[in-house]
């Protein structure tokens, strides 16, 4: 056996106890994957999925494969855990495109090859797929034959909604339910950022200057956690509404400028591109660490970080130190790319139960439904949140 084979069949061993471990915490996935094998509601079906390739993902993949579908899935930038990718590509009905290396090139690479593989129905996460359907002439059949599609993420919405992508078919956005909202979203991404930060650093948080850009349901569950941990916290937000919930809540609240040279750790929450420019960084307080929490890393200017920097070096796993003309520092954690998957597991197992199940129920009626669904961006059924709600309760309690 060559040393190739040995490093993949230990990749796979590693990723294969990962998935089995977050098993062992699915069980509203075990529920539903146990109805898909008896009634197989993907037969003869093929899903295209872009979600970040781990562990819970990959039971979930299981889940949709016992109920007859063929998947082919690419994850994100810098979320890929590899040796899952590994252990899911021995799985004969699932086929994964990506590494945890991936450039943004390479990863808009991938979603083109996930629909070139002519899925029937499409899970997207930031819109990637479901851009690439709408904008690319070589798709412009696939379009027609698409029964309906899945959008996870809060910044795959605003893509959606704001660029106004039409296509003759249903996009359920999973982020739209209010148990996505609150369970997955301020729970379960406040939990994962903050273990994703001290995972790459190993900094002590309590008495930390925490800022946090953008306080909506994740932003929010961001700045709650870093506040039980000890940590001084300031909100950024522009929209007025959010930021009186953010005082109402008992946080002191400021513009980005006015808390810049305050900031000790600096989190971008927002979904939007350029939530923090590239002026802001050179005011930054010396030593400051960033980090992002936001689907894209485009929410940090990484690349005139990178220009602009007289040096740059590796600290350690996931933390780049940028040196600035006159010693000023910041350190940039997992190169901009979401932290609590890039430096960590990303949300915990329970979570990623019930968000799951939302989308497996989902693409399910999608399914079993197709065209018939309206044209358009639309929330979850409200019958769909309930069960997976009452599912959870069952599980839980």
């Amino acid at each position: 056996m060559n040393n190739m084979t040995i490093s993949s069949t230990k990749e796979h061993e590693s990723g294969h106890r990962k998935i089995e471990w977050a098993r062992a915490h699915m069980p509203i996935l075990a529920n539903i994957k146990a109805r898909f094998a008896r009634e197989k509601p993907f037969k003869g079906r093929r899903i295209g999925i872009c979600l970040h390739v781990e562990a819970k993902t990959g039971v979930w993949l299981d889940a949709l494969t016992a109920g007859g579908a063929e998947v082919t899935i690419t994850g994100s930038p810098g979320s890929t855990q590899d040796d899952v990718a590994e252990a899911l590509n021995k799985h004969p009905s699932i086929t994964v495109l990506g590494a945890k290396a991936d450039s943004r090139e390479t990863h808009d690479h991938h979603c083109r090859d996930v629909l070139r593989s002519k899925p029937d129905i499409i899970a997207d996460n930031g819109a990637d797929l479901l851009t690439l359907l709408a904008t690319e002439p070589e798709f412009e059949a696939l379009r027609t034959t698409i029964r309906g599609s899945t959008e996870e993420t809060t910044t795959g919405a605003y893509r959606l909604r704001e660029n106004n992508v039409n296509l003759d078919f249903a996009t359920w956005v999973i982020n739209d339910t209010q148990a996505k909202r609150i369970v997955e979203n301020r729970y379960g991404v406040g939990s994962s950022v903050v273990d994703g930060v001290m995972r790459a650093t190993n900094v002590m948080l309590h008495g930390k200057t925490v800022v946090v850009v953008g306080y909506g349901y994740c932003g929010s569950g961001v700045a709650q956690r870093f506040r039980g941990m000890g940590a001084h916290v300031i909100v950024v937000e522009r929209d007025p509404m959010h930021r009186l919930e953010a005082h109402l809540e008992g946080f002191r609240t400021a513009d980005l400028d006015d808390c810049l040279d305050q900031a000790q750790i600096l989190v971008t929450v927002t979904g939007r591109d350029g939530a923090l420019k590239f002026d802001a960084i050179t005011r930054l307080r010396d030593g400051c660490i960033l980090a992002n929490a936001g689907h894209f890393s485009s929410e940090i200017e990484v690349d005139r970080l990178e220009s602009a920097a007289i040096s740059i070096k590796d600290c350690r796993d996931g933390v780049k130190e940028y040196q600035f003309d006159g010693g000023r520092r910041v350190f940039l954690l997992t190169d901009g790319n979401l932290v609590n998957l890039a430096a960590g597991d990303g949300n915990p197992i329970e979570i990623m139960d019930l968000g799951l199940a939302l989308q497996s129920l989902s693409l399910e009626q999608m399914a079993l439904l197709g065209r018939s669904v309206a044209t358009g961006i639309h929330p979850v059924s409200l019958e769909i949140e309930r069960e997976v709600c009452s599912l959870a309760l069952h599980a839980w309690v």
